[in-house]
C-alpha cells in the first residue's frame, strides 16, 4: 500500500513536470502571503505556460520524429536511439529497478534541498526543479550502477542518491556564472546540459568571434534580409529546406509510405515544406508557453527561497533560456543537426558495434542549449560549432555507454544529452576500473 501511494506521487505527481511545478508556483505565493486573486494568478499562469511550452515540444518533435525515425529505417541497420523519455518506459518494465528509481530519486532531491541549504556560496545556491529529467536520471544510475560496480538495490540507492545530489546541487553554478552578464541570476539552466555549457563556451571562444556585430542575434544584414531577424520568419524559410533535405536522403517512396498511400495523397515534397512549418509553429508556440512560465514561476519561487533557501534562484528546463539567443539556438540546432547525423554514417561506415541514430533531443534541445552558450562566447560562428562538435560527442559517447545500461542494452534505446557524454559515461568507467583495481589488489 505505501509503494502504491508512493508511486502515486512520484509518478503521476511529482515526476509530471506541470504539477510538480504548479504545486511550486502555488507553495511559493502562499508563503508569501499574497492575496487570493494573485495566487490563482501565478499558479495558474504558471501551470498554462508550462502546458503551452510543452503542447509547442510535442509539436516540434511530432514533426521532426517520423522523418527522422524513417530515415533511420532507410538505412537498414539497426541501433540505438538516444532519448530519455522512451528509455525511460523500458526500465519502468522491470518492478524492482523501477522501485529503486522512485526511492533514488526522492532521496536524491531532498539531499539536494540539504545541500543547497546548508552551502555558503551563492553560485550554488540554485535548486534543480526539472523533475522528470531527474527521474529519467535517477533510472539511468538504477541501471548502470550495478552494472559496474555489481552492487545491490541498497547500495545502488545509496551511491545514486550521493551522485544525483552533488550534480543536482553543483553543476547549475556552471551556467549561472557562465550567463551572468546575460541571464543577471534570474535563473540558471537545469537540464542536463550544465557541464556542456562549459564546453559550448570554450568552443565559442575557439571558433568565433567576440566582436559585437557577429552576434547570431545582431548580425549586419543587407536592409532585405532584416527581416530573417524574426525568429519565426527565419525558420518559416530555413526548416523547410532541412527537412527537404532529410526527406531527399530518405528517398521519395519511403516518404510516400510515411505519408500513405490514395489518390489525395499530398505530394511527398509539399508533405516534406508542410512538416517544416509545422516544426515552426512549435517554435512559435514554445516560446510563447516560456514566457508565461518565466513570468510566474520566477517570482513565484522567491516565496520557498526566501523561507526555505535564501539566496536561491530556480534551475530550469532547457527551453527557458531560447529567449537570450534565439538565432543562436537555431545556428546551434543546425549545427548539431549535422553532427549528428554525421555520426550516424560514419558508425555505419565504420562498422560500428553501436550504430547510433540522429536523435531529436540531442539535435534540437542540446543543439539550442549549446548554440546560445556558443554565440554568446563567440557570434554566430560560436554557435555553430558548439552545436555540430557537442552534437558529435553527445552521439558518438553512445557507442561508449550504451554497452553499460543493463537491462536496458538491446533496448535501441538509451539516454541523450551531452553531459551524459561528459560526467556519466567517463564517471561510470571511472567506477569500473576502480572496481576492477580492488578486485585484482585482493
Amino acid at each position: 500500500m505505501f509503494m502504491k501511494a508512493l508511486n502515486f506521487i512520484v509518478y503521476q505527481v511529482l515526476s509530471n513536470e506541470t504539477i510538480f511545478l504548479g504545486l511550486v508556483a502555488l507553495i511559493g505565493l502562499l508563503l508569501q502571503r499574497k492575496k487570493f486573486p494573485q495566487v490563482i494568478d501565478g499558479t495558474v499562469k504558471t501551470i498554462i505556460g508550462l502546458t503551452v511550452l510543452t503542447a509547442g515540444a510535442g509539436v516540434l518533435i511530432n514533426a521532426l520524429s517520423p522523418v527522422v525515425n524513417k530515415l533511420n529505417t532507410t538505412l537498414h541497420v539497426r541501433g540505438v536511439l538516444p532519448t530519455n523519455d522512451a528509455v525511460f518506459g523500458v526500465v519502468a518494465k522491470f518492478n524492482t529497478i523501477a522501485k529503486n528509481t522512485v526511492i533514488t530519486f526522492l532521496l536524491a532531491f531532498l539531499l539536494h534541498l540539504v545541500l543547497v541549504r546548508l552551502t555558503h556560496k551563492e553560485i550554488f545556491k540554485n535548486t534543480y526543479l526539472t523533475a522528470h529529467l531527474a527521474l529519467y536520471h535517477a533510472a539511468f544510475m538504477n541501471v548502470t550502477i550495478p552494472t559496474v560496480l555489481h552492487t545491490n538495490g541498497f547500495w545502488t540507492i545509496i551511491i545514486a542518491t550521493i551522485l544525483n545530489a552533488i550534480y543536482y546541487t553543483y553543476s547549475p553554478a556552471i551556467p549561472r556564472k557562465l550567463s551572468h552578464d546575460w541571464m543577471h541570476d534570474v535563473s540558471t539552466l537545469g537540464f542536463m546540459d550544465q557541464v556542456g555549457s562549459l564546453l559550448a563556451t570554450g568552443i565559442g571562444k575557439v571558433f568565433g568571434s567576440k566582436d559585437p556585430s557577429q552576434d547570431a542575434d545582431h548580425l549586419k544584414l543587407p536592409k532585405w534580409a532584416t527581416m530573417f531577424r524574426d525568429n519565426t520568419i527565419m525558420l518559416f524559410f530555413l526548416m523547410p529546406i532541412i527537412f527537404i533535405g532529410i526527406g531527399l536522403a530518405v528517398g521519395r517512396s519511403g516518404i510516400e509510405n510515411l505519408i500513405g498511400g490514395g489518390a489525395d495523397a499530398t505530394n511527398w515534397i509539399l508533405w516534406l515544406i508542410l512538416e517544416g512549418f509545422q516544426f515552426t509553429a512549435g517554435i512559435v508556440i514554445l516560446l510563447q508557453g516560456v514566457r508565461m512560465f518565466i513570468g510566474s514561476i520566477v517570482p513565484a519561487f522567491k516565496g520557498i527561497s526566501d523561507k526555505f533557501l535564501p539566496g536561491a534562484i530556480p534551475a530550469l528546463d532547457a527551453p527557458t533560456i531560447f529567449p537570450y539567443s534565439p538565432m543562436g539556438g537555431m545556428f546551434g540546432f543546425l549545427g548539431s543537426t549535422v553532427g549528428c547525423i554525421l555520426v550516424t554514417f560514419l558508425t555505419i561506415i565504420f562498422h560500428s558495434p553501436v550504430i547510433v541514430f540522429p536523435s531529436p533531443i540531442i539535435m534540437y534541445f542540446d543543439g539550442n542549449v549549446m548554440g546560445i552558450f556558443g554565440n554568446k562566447a563567440g557570434g554566430w560562428r560560436g554557435a555553430v560549432a558548439a552545436g555540430f562538435i557537442t552534437g558529435m560527442i553527445s552521439s558518438a559517447a553512445v557507442i561508449l555507454f550504451y554497452p553499460l545500461t543493463g537491462v536496458c542494452y538491446g533496448s535501441g534505446l538509451t539516454w541523450s544529452n551531452i553531459d551524459y557524454a561528459l560526467v556519466w559515461m567517463p564517471l561510470m568507467y571511472l567506477l569500473k576500473w576502480i572496481r576492477l583495481g580492488i578486485l585484482a589488489l585482493l
